[in-house]
């Protein structure tokens, strides 16, 4: 193969394996338009309207291990095209869907699919190229605080059972290493604030402005763009000078946009709010992104990255899913306190936005990634 077929080659996988993941990720804010007309058209209550999104995230984080560690084992290719083609047929089933519980589930397939081609794309990118171092029931009701603590018993078999077994799904030893842990912890928490602000937002600017689902998906279109073009040059800046300070730095804008929108709320002019809130918040996302993703992959090995890869969109799904219950659970309860929901909701993403500032300012100080060489794909 010549040396221009070879990188004509490797722009191509470029492309797809980015659709890819720009699909998955999408997949989780283009519903947020389209939740008040689902709300209406399906007769879902308010309480689990946000089963659309979570059934989504849940699947995506609870099986992104399972995804990522299957990945290694059977193949990055083989993998990433059969759970891309589960992803399309859910895709298309979802769209003729007559009921709640039937958008739920096809949402959920979805996201389980999901979780196997991210980390079979990312897995796939690093043989391509330099980026290896690149609540309505309450808290006191059965379902709430059984299931929790059926996640925590669940939590701690799997421990237990990776930590005896000769060829464990998950090596514990994966936790030990400082870049990447911090970065998981940075990924699901940045990662919900965003999500559940969305969420939050998106109903604002209908149920309350009125916009239409067109008019509030152009709102966010603008973090967007940021995310676009921005995002590649923070990998490559995060690369060389290292990712601890550029998370930090860009979660605390994430931080300054939520406590704007809170502060400006019925102050200043809606077109205003948006458009003062979406720059900060998506030049944030744009630099905290790439930079958790240099900062978890940058010491894993070629034959764990698929792991560390599942590891990593875990984190951004499971800690999606919690915060926007959080979130939502500060929404309902807020009414009954004489607060308004959308401000209190939105205080709470503000102030572990902040939290999570000084947590990713406090991350590992180490020396700027090494960068390799380019690798052809096979």
């Amino acid at each position: 193969m010549t040396l221009s077929k070879s990188k004509g080659a490797a722009g191509l996988a470029l492309l797809l394996l980015c659709a890819a993941n720009f699909l998955d990720a999408m997949d989780v804010s283009t519903i947020g338009v389209a939740l008040p007309a689902i709300q209406a058209e399906l007769g879902m209550e308010a309480t689990s309207l946000q089963w659309a999104v979570s059934a989504y995230v849940l699947g995506y984080g609870g099986f992104l291990l399972l995804g990522g560690r299957v990945a290694d084992v059977f193949g990055h290719r083989r993998v990433f095209l059969w759970s891309l083609a589960i992803f399309a047929a859910a895709s298309i089933a979802g769209g003729f869907v007559d009921s709640g519980p039937t958008l739920i589930a096809a949402r959920l397939i979805k996201g389980i699919a999901a979780a196997f081609t991210a980390p079979a794309a990312l897995a796939l990118l690093l043989s391509v190229f330099g980026i290896t171092n690149a609540a309505a029931a309450g808290w006191q009701a059965f379902a709430t605080w059984g299931s929790l603590a059926a996640s925590l018993a669940l939590i701690l078999l799997f421990l237990a059972v990776e930590a005896r077994h000769a060829d464990p799904m998950v090596p514990l030893g994966m936790f030990r290493r400082a870049k990447l842990r911090h970065a998981n912890a940075i990924a699901a928490l940045f990662q919900g604030a965003y999500v559940g602000f969305q969420f939050l937002a998106t109903l604002y600017y209908q149920n309350v402005l009125g916009w239409s689902a067109f008019t509030t998906g152009f709102c966010f279109a603008l973090g967007g763009v940021f995310v676009m073009f921005l995002a590649p040059r923070f990998a490559t800046l995060a690369q060389n000078r290292g990712a601890t300070g550029l998370m930090a730095v860009g979660v605390g804008l994430q931080a300054f946009s939520y406590i704007f929108w809170v502060t400006a709320l019925g102050h200043v002019d809606p077109i205003l709010l948006v458009l003062f809130s979406q720059i900060p918040l998506g030049l944030g996302y744009a630099l905290t992104y790439p930079s958790v993703q240099v900062a978890a992959l940058s010491d894993v090995e070629d034959d764990k990255s698929g792991l560390a890869s599942g590891l990593l969109f875990a984190s951004f799904q499971i800690g999606g899913g919690i915060v926007l219950a959080a979130a939502s659970a500060v929404f309902g309860a807020a009414p009954h306190f004489g607060w308004d929901p959308y401000v209190a909701g939105i205080a709470f993403v503000a102030l572990l936005a902040v939290a999570i500032t000084l947590l990713a300012a406090a991350g590992p100080r180490t020396s700027a990634a090494r960068t390799p060489a380019y690798q052809a794909a096979e």
